[in-house]
């Protein structure tokens, strides 16, 4: 099983560094903070690294506060894990192609194709952290509740509170395994959902004004300037899930949110029933999953971006 060749490579390793994508959101930072507290409660020297701050909601987490944001790493470390992603550009970290003598990759994007070492991508998953919470169990680690904590969080935001359709059987078994460890999951919900900072809410307020609607009210657009965000004191991080007010909207299929940032557009998509999110974004350079995916524009306008996703997304409406 690869998960035993991963689980003793970690374990035979001197130093670890666990990595995850620029932009993170609850299963990248659930995920690895699981693997991190498994490995430390293995006694294992093991850091965690990320382009961007941990979001103000996810920062309750157990070690939160151990993730280090760099822009480069100059280190080298014996293995490290690739998390959440496929691709080491999209950690938005330098020279990190040079920071390893072994790389590991775990990931659950069906646009992933694996890349080091050592890899382990399996698009069935809900989450990476469906993963990590099998790799954890391999490594003999039980009812550890810290660990439990951030699993929950990863699953339970990857899957939309097991709203979307990449929930499987499995994902509530592991739930309710995780519930048993004796976690605070209304908490965790309070936390990761319904709780909202007065910045979030007054950027959601302007971010919903500027709502578009096309093809019979099937495909909507909202968007974030970088303008937005400083009227408004509002994090990058706090833009997760604004997508959503767009796509529960009746009648509409398919939603993509476009955010301003210093040197692109980061566009996200999110469909109810049959849209490809994945492929649409792979045409685009990105990836994801069937039902929500993105990719990233450079040295175009909006304008141009919205046009040209608008007239891709028109061909797979019925």
């Amino acid at each position: 099983m690869i998960e035993n060749k991963i689980i003793q490579q970690l374990l035979e390793s001197g130093s670890i560094a666990i990595i995850s994508h620029e932009n993170p959101d609850g299963d990248c930072i659930g995920s690895m903070l699981a693997l991190y507290l498994a490995l430390k409660r293995k006694g294992k020297n093991a850091r965690m690294f990320l382009k961007n701050n941990v979001p103000k909601n996810l920062r309750f987490l157990p070690a939160a506060e151990k993730i280090e944001v760099v822009d480069r790493i100059d280190e080298k470390f014996d293995v490290v894990v690739l998390l959440d992603t496929g691709e080491l550009e999209r950690t938005g970290i330098e020279n990190i192609e040079n920071c390893y003598s072994k790389l590991i990759n775990i990931d659950h994007h069906i646009t992933s194709e694996g890349i080091g070492d050592l890899f382990y991508i399996n698009s069935s998953s809900a989450a990476t952290g469906e993963i990590i919470y099998q790799i954890v169990k391999l490594m003999g680690i039980d009812n550890d509740k810290d660990i439990a904590t951030c699993l929950y969080t990863s699953i339970f935001t990857d899957t939309g509170g097991f709203r979307y359709s990449n929930t499987t059987s499995i994902t509530h078994q592991i739930a309710g395994d995780l519930i048993n460890a004796g976690i605070d999951f209304v908490y965790i919900v309070n936390k990761v959902f319904d709780e909202m900072s007065l910045s979030k809410f007054n950027l959601l307020r302007d971010v919903l004004q500027t709502l578009e609607l096309f093809e019979g009210n099937k495909i909507a657009f909202l968007s974030v300037t970088r303008e937005m965000l400083k009227k408004n004191s509002a994090s990058r991080d706090e833009t997760e899930n604004l997508i959503n007010f767009a796509r529960n909207i009746e009648d509409v299929e398919v939603a993509a949110i476009f955010i301003e940032e210093e040197d692109k557009i980061k566009v996200s998509l999110r469909s109810k029933y049959y849209i490809d999110c994945a492929q649409v974004a792979k045409e685009f350079g990105g990836g994801g999953h069937l039902r929500a995916a993105g990719f990233a524009s450079r040295n175009v306008s909006l304008d141009t971006v919205k046009e040209n996703l608008l007239k891709r997304l028109k061909r797979d409406l019925r």
